[in-house]
């Protein structure tokens, strides 16, 4: 009866052992399948997003030069050879596009330069030309329309851009008038030149989303996958799908699962092995069970404790490791949405500069002393933003890692502002500064430099934000306690939803989209103001303007000592 007895609870011990590991082993299973399936959904919106940018980028190239006095008057003088080099091999070799025409305005073909090649006398392909004569008289539509309305979408932003197939392969295409850069030139409404470009998204465009999604191996296929998780389909503008993005899935549950398999094996067989061992000292001691019950009672509890506790060190291991894996998502998200927005940043005003620089090299004769100063002004403009922008990643880097140091002295902050406004007016002429800054102190002791770069990224974001209201206010006042800074325009607003978030670093509001920036300016400004002793608050309201307030303490900037940060 005792054998028996003790050969019962062997075997309730070995199975709530086994039990408890196969409920662990289909815990870990069902964690790694739903960190799978967002890793996957992850890695799709990713490969969306890059598609997207390559949408959105065809009509900014082909800005270079469709936007250019030297464009529309060689375009309308029909010069080929002007036209060969400065628009069919610029798009080609600088910007990858595989194809490009030019529609004159009675919506005749008269450029084609296509596959690296000038194609002479011009014609369209035989797997593109429906396509194109249905998007330039899609284009010449809109530009007609426009004409009827004055108060539709700004002439220089107009833009048509699709997804099509071209033969067997996938491309986007953008229609853009060829345009005047300058009020020297005029056009009569309709009778704009058209450019077409048509890049392939098969080939560079693909392994650019790829390595934006930092996914190897993406390609686009025709048809479905065997895995619906891991493909994108790519839409055509009547609403189709003309094929799928398609890649290996990453599967990081899983692959944890494979890594931890031995190990957990291991300490499953071991545990086996210790609960047989118990088995066996109690078969063993049998013969003295009313002698070593209470023994026997000890052990099992303690089993039972090892088992919980075992149990809890795995559960939070576990959520330790997603809350590590969402951070690392998160700051692998946001690293590259700064690489991806840094690196367009610079490449714009870069390519203004070149731009501008090959135009002066080759106007050798005829050139006037208001033509060399205006393409100088652009290289300037170009070199400034590119110096601000650099200001602004060092400032923030120098922020995060606490090493900048105020430099104070006395100084006059509503001359400052003044500075700053007569530069931004220099390099805005369309608008309007109204100033009120009289309630402010003559003399207080703060960072000039830093606090230029504060006044001067508030009054530039005023500008870029508010391309159709020219009138820009900084008003100031100022009490025994307080210096209050405000800047207002009337511009393109924010959703109050974006408000709480706008200070993060590289956080941008969704009306921001499609103007450059990095998502840097504002948050250095916050950590300047606040190194100063002051706050900087934010009212907006979408499509009626926005409004910084910059509070700054008397007593702190009536201090002489300098401040660390």
């Amino acid at each position: 009866m005792k054998v028996g007895l003790t050969s019962h609870i062997t075997f309730v011990l070995v199975t709530l052992t086994c039990a408890a590991a196969v409920l662990l082993c289909g815990f870990a299973w069902l964690a790694a399948v739903k960190v799978d399936d967002l890793s996957l959904r992850r890695q799709a919106d990713f490969v969306r997003q890059g598609l997207e940018e390559q949408m959105a980028a065809l009509p900014r190239e082909q800005e270079s030069v469709t936007k250019w006095d030297d464009a529309f008057l060689y375009a309308k003088q029909r010069n080929h050879e002007w036209l060969l080099d400065n628009v069919g091999r610029w798009t080609s070799q600088y910007f990858g596009h595989d194809r490009t025409y030019i529609f004159d305005d009675t919506n005749r073909l008269m450029f084609a330069f296509r596959d690296g090649s000038d194609a002479m006398p011009p014609r369209l392909g035989d797997d593109d030309g429906q396509e194109m004569t249905a998007l330039a008289g899609e284009m010449r539509a809109a530009l007609v329309e426009r004409a009827a309305k004055p108060s539709a979408e700004v002439l220089g932003q107009l833009a048509t851009v699709r997804t099509i197939m071209i033969g067997n392969r996938p491309a986007i295409a953008s229609a853009r008038p060829i345009l005047p850069s300058s009020a020297r030139m005029q056009i009569e409404a309709g009778q704009e030149f058209i450019a077409i470009s048509v890049k392939f998204i098969d080939g560079k465009a693909a392994e650019n989303i790829g390595h934006h999604a930092r996914l190897e191996g993406l390609y686009f296929a025709s048809s479905k996958s065997e895995d619906e998780r891991a493909q994108v389909p790519v839409s055509s503008h009547d609403g189709g799908t003309i094929g799928y993005f398609v890649w290996p899935p990453i599967l990081p549950g899983f692959m944890l699962l494979q890594q931890i398999a031995p190990a957990g094996l291991g300490c499953l067989a071991l545990l086996i092995a210790v609960v047989f061992w118990l088995g066996r000292g109690l078969h063993r001691t049998s013969l003295t069970l009313l002698d070593s019950q209470a023994q026997l009672t000890h052990h099992r509890n303690h089993l039972e404790e090892m088992v919980a506790d075992r149990t809890a060190e795995i559960e939070r291991q576990r959520e330790e490791l997603d809350r590590l894996l969402v951070h690392e998502r998160q700051v692998n998200a946001l690293q590259r949405q700064f690489v991806a927005m840094a690196s367009h940043e610079f490449r714009t005003p870069l390519a203004i500069i070149d731009a501008a620089a090959q135009r002066l090299c080759r106007s050798t004769t005829n050139v006037s002393g208001d033509y060399v100063h205006e393409k100088a002004g652009v290289i300037r403009s170009a070199v400034v933003r590119m110096v601000d922008l650099m200001e602004s990643i060092l400032a923030s880097g120098r922020l995060e890692t606490g090493q900048i140091t105020l430099k104070r002295s006395e100084g006059d902050l509503k001359a400052l502002l003044v500075t700053c406004c007569d530069r931004q007016r220099h390099l805005s002429r369309s608008h309007v500064f109204h100033l009120d800054l009289e309630p402010v102190p003559d003399v207080l002791t703060f960072d000039r430099s830093a606090m230029e770069q504060v006044f001067t990224n508030l009054i530039s974001n005023a500008v870029k934000y508010s391309p159709n209201a020219p009138d820009i206010h900084v008003r100031a006042r100022a009490d025994d306690k307080t210096v209050e800074i405000a800047i207002s325009d009337s511009g393109i607003g924010m959703d109050a939803d974006d408000l709480p978030k706008l200070f993060q670093p590289y956080y941008r509001a969704r009306s921001a989209t499609g103007i450059a920036g990095t998502g840097i300016g504002l948050n250095v400004v916050k950590q300047v103001i606040e190194l100063h002793g002051g706050t900087v608050e934010v009212t907006s309201e979408l499509g009626k303007g926005t409004t910084f307030t910059i509070l700054l303490p008397i007593e702190f900037l009536l201090q002489d000592q300098q401040v660390a940060a």
